[in-house]
C-alpha cells in the first residue's frame, strides 16, 4: 500500500473511533427531566415566584462538538447507546432515596425559607446563616442537614450506576444544582461562584 492509502486507512479508523466515543455523551436532556421529576417529589410544588427555565443558555454546546455529534449520529447510528439511557430507571435503593429525602424536606423547608441554609454549586445544603436556627435547634438541623446531603450523594451516584455510567457523576449532580436552583422558591438563598445570593 501507498502513503496515500495509509494515511486514509489510519485517518478513516481515528475518525471512526472519535465517532464512538462521541456517542456515549452525557444526555443533558433526559437527566434535567429526571432531575425536575426527582426534585418534584422532594420539595413539592414550587412557589408561583419559582422559575421554571434552566439557568443556563440555550444553545450552550460547542458548535465543533454539535457538529461531530451530527456526523458521527449520521454514520454510526447512536440510538442502541442511548436507548439504554434511563435516568428514571427504577431500584429500591434508589426509590428508598427519593423518599427520604422527600420525608426529611418539611423539616428542613423552614430553613431555607428563612435563609438560614442554601443549596449550593454541587447541589447540596449548606448553612447560609447558623443564627437563623436557634441554638436549641441547631444539632438537630446539622443532623438533618448531613442526612440530607447523604442521600443527595447516594442518589446521583446510583443513578449514574443504574445507567453503568458511574463517571457521569459529576455531570448529574450538576444538572440537579442548577434545576435545584432553577426550581427554588423565591426568597431561597443558593452559592454562585462561592457567593450566597437570593431567588
Amino acid at each position: 500500500m501507498n502513503k496515500v492509502t495509509i494515511s486514509i486507512t489510519a485517518l478513516l479508523a481515528a475518525f471512526a473511533a472519535a465517532c464512538v466515543t462521541i456517542n456515549v455523551y452525557f444526555p443533558e436532556a433526559a437527566a434535567v427531566e429526571a432531575a425536575d421529576r426527582i426534585i418534584d417529589k422532594v420539595i413539592g410544588d414550587v412557589d408561583s415566584g419559582a422559575s421554571l427555565e434552566s439557568p443556563r443558555p440555550a444553545g450552550h454546546e460547542p458548535v465543533l462538538l454539535a457538529f461531530a455529534r451530527g456526523v458521527s449520529g449520521f454514520l454510526i447510528s447512536d440510538a442502541n447507546a442511548q436507548s439504554q439511557i434511563d435516568f428514571d430507571k427504577p431500584s429500591p435503593e434508589k426509590l428508598a432515596l427519593e423518599n427520604s429525602l422527600a420525608a426529611r424536606f418539611p423539616s428542613l423547608k423552614p430553613y431555607f425559607d428563612s435563609g438560614a441554609i442554601g443549596i449550593t454549586e454541587s447541589s447540596l445544603i449548606e448553612f447560609r446563616d447558623r443564627n437563623l436556627v436557634p441554638l436549641k435547634d441547631r444539632n438537630s438541623v446539622v443532623q438533618l442537614v448531613n442526612a440530607q446531603n447523604n442521600d443527595w450523594t447516594a442518589l446521583y451516584a446510583e443513578i449514574a450506576k443504574l445507567n453503568g455510567h458511574p463517571e457521569w457523576q459529576d455531570s448529574i449532580r450538576q444538572t440537579f444544582a442548577e434545576r435545584w436552583i432553577a426550581k427554588a422558591n423565591k426568597g431561597w438563598w443558593y452559592r454562585d461562584g462561592g457567593t450566597w445570593k437570593q431567588k
